[in-house]
């Protein structure tokens, strides 16, 4: 596995213990494996391939898989974002029904 790759997953693991859905960690967990196996590098070597065309594929492998860990850096911080938003809705639940109502006075009441 590539490092950049494996660095990912290890952010994504971190990130969804705290992701809001039902199955938590083991939803985010086994969407992200589907999505992880679901990639694979066209790599199609035969042995009369010449070093020079080995070298040119394997160049254009790892753009393809620099583009698809960019792609996945993104997913995390959008998955961020939805944890954050949900723990601001939850606080503002919480604190907005034990707070009391204050009265506005009007200049009338002075």
């Amino acid at each position: 596995m590539h490092p950049q790759v494996r660095n990912l997953y290890k952010r994504v693991l971190i990130v969804g213990k705290d992701y809001p859905h039902e199955g938590g960690l083991e939803y985010v967990r086994d969407v992200w494996k589907k999505a992880m196996r679901k990639y694979q590098p066209p790599f199609h070597a035969k042995e009369e391939t010449k070093s020079e065309e080995l070298a040119q594929i394997h160049k254009s492998n790892e753009k393809d898989l620099l583009k698809a860990v960019a792609k996945g850096r993104f997913m995390v911080r959008e998955m961020i974002g939805i944890i954050q938003l949900k723990k601001r809705r939850t606080m503002k639940q919480r604190y907005e029904a034990t707070r009391p109502q204050l009265k506005i006075m009007e200049y009338s009441d002075i």
